[in-house]
């Protein structure tokens, strides 16, 4: 198969590169602004993440399908373009109303952006070039936000807290800009592609896949990542209630509870390199389960030491599963802008399902300063209980 041009494929990552910073930056250091300007607690910054996972949900499912209808690069656009309005638009209007609809057309245009863009690394990809090219994505992905999330908490202190809005916004527009060059390299490729040779391409490349791909692993990376999620965002959106109770500033809060996605990096860099977890039940349920232990140490630890120490393991969990999930959804996939829109949908699921159940609890028993911590951790447990299900009912029917 012709590869596209090695300038092209780096311009691509360079869209991640910077799409993460400025995402990252703005959704998790929105939470500590209104904590501080507006009074939010643990309650309201759940109930925030489960209204943005619902959303997530429903703009991601759409922008899939709109997506693989009318071009990658014209979903883009609507999504930069869209992002950098709402970040004008919460500069402009600085009261809670204003924030949170701001927000909100915020969480939709972003969904237009993520599925094409997994969805561009992992095109014209050969089957034993495919781990590589989404390793080298996810790695960007995952280093990017452990650096925004590192350095957030100085750039807000440093720079002023206006800096959430402009500096993303001008990201925004700098990846927008960039879509028309690239969708001009893109075009330019693919009209120098026949339709004979192509053909014979894709036909010689079906040839080197690497041994048979259980597709059930689809179902459980589908169902496991969405539990993922909701231990992450659960964990993140009562990071600033953490920070506060430790007596932490908001860049020392950023250092902190930056390891997990540090280690999350790291865990891909590992899984990049090594394929040894590809389709492996057992690699996938014994993350599942770290996962577990992990999210509830997190969630319950009233010492830093322990704090970091559960960070390391909640990264390595969340590493594999969301790698699984990315992998087996673009893997053998020929409408890889509608799977990679639905692998973000069931991350919204995630985002939403967390949240709402820990504000629920919170919002049941608001003395009960655990109840995030056990109501989630039972979830992910019944969650176990599901993949094992997949699991026992795939072993019965090859019996």
């Amino acid at each position: 198969m012709r590869r596209l041009p090695p300038g092209f494929k780096l311009g691509v990552y360079a869209l991640e590169g910077l799409n993460t910073f400025a995402c990252a930056y703005y959704g998790n250091y929105l939470l500590f602004l209104l904590r501080d300007r507006h009074g939010f607690g643990n309650a309201q910054n759940l109930t925030l993440g489960a209204c943005h996972g619902l959303l997530y949900v429903g703009a991601s499912l759409y922008a899939g399908k709109f997506g693989q209808r009318r071009g990658y690069f014209t979903s883009l656009r609507v999504g930069f373009a869209g992002m950098a309005l709402a970040m004008l638009a919460a500069l402009l209007l600085p009261q809670l109303p204003g924030q949170l609809l701001a927000f909100g057309a915020w969480t939709v245009a972003m969904c237009f952006t993520w599925p094409m863009l997994e969805a561009l690394v992992s095109e014209h990809a050969a089957p034993a070039a495919l781990p590589h090219r989404l390793g080298l994505y996810n790695l960007t992905w995952a280093s990017i936000s452990a650096t925004a999330y590192f350095t957030g908490g100085m750039i807000f202190e440093r720079v002023g807290a206006s800096s959430l809005y402009w500096l993303p916004a001008s990201l925004y527009v700098v990846n927008f800009i960039a879509t028309f060059p690239l969708a001009r390299a893109h075009d330019a490729w693919l009209a120098r592609q026949d339709a004979v040779s192509l053909s014979q391409d894709n036909a010689a490349a079906t040839t080197d896949e690497p041994g048979p791909r259980p597709r059930y692993f689809l179902k459980l990376a589908w169902l496991g990542n969405p539990f993922a999620y909701m231990a992450i965002n659960t964990f993140t959106a009562v990071v600033p209630g953490i920070a506060k109770n430790a007596g932490l500033t908001i860049a020392q809060a950023g250092m902190v509870m930056s390891v997990w996605f540090i280690v999350r990096a790291g865990a891909f860099v590992a899984l990049w390199a090594w394929h040894g977890w590809h389709y492996k039940f057992r690699w996938f349920i014994s993350a599942f389960g770290l996962l577990i232990a992990s999210f509830v140490t997190v969630m319950l630890a009233r010492e830093i030491w322990l704090l970091v120490v559960a960070q390391v393991f909640f990264g390595c969990a969340t590493g594999l599963i969301y790698y699984s999930s990315l992998f087996y959804s673009m893997d053998g996939s020929e409408t890889k802008g509608e799977h990679g829109g639905t692998h973000e949908a069931l991350i919204g699921a995630g985002i939403c399902g967390g949240p709402a159940i820990g504000a629920l609890s919170l919002w049941v028993a608001p003395a009960a300063a655990m109840a995030p911590a056990i109501a989630v951790g039972a979830m992910l447990v019944a969650g176990l209980a599901g993949l094992m299900a997949v699991r026992w009912r795939k072993m019965t029917n090859d019996e």
